[in-house]
């Protein structure tokens, strides 16, 4: 299985999704398409439980996020959370600007709907 690489552009994010179970969305995430854009990722993310990984780490690093990447980001960690029947280790690291407290109550929101801790990560 390759490593998945997507450079950002103005509106979207980076995407560094390495085989090892190593996950990075960083970024602006505004997509005018936003199936287009994470639909591959998607893709990929299905090849990867297929790999049965022990452990997955998902970083999100945002800078903008619309409501359309909102969702989409729930339906990737709601992926991942059925890896091996959800007997493997998987962390979600949530950077966010100290600044920035839409950006903390939005990743607390998501760690409250899934039911999984996240780490808070100031910058």
């Amino acid at each position: 299985m390759k490593n998945l690489v997507i450079p950002s552009t103005k509106k979207t994010p980076e995407i560094i999704f390495k085989a090892s179970g190593d996950l990075m969305i960083s970024g602006s995430s505004l997509p005018v398409n936003i199936k287009d854009f994470y639909q591959p990722i998607l893709d990929w993310l299905e090849e990867l439980k297929n790999s049965n990984p022990s452990t997955v780490s998902l970083a999100f690093d945002l800078d903008q996020i619309n409501t359309s990447s909102t969702r989409i980001f729930l339906q990737i960690i709601r992926l991942i959370d059925t890896f091996n029947d959800g007997k493997f280790n998987f962390s979600i690291a949530w950077h966010y600007d100290k600044d920035d407290e839409d950006l903390l109550e939005l990743g607390k929101g998501f760690q409250e709907i899934i039911n999984r801790k996240f780490d808070f990560i100031e910058k």
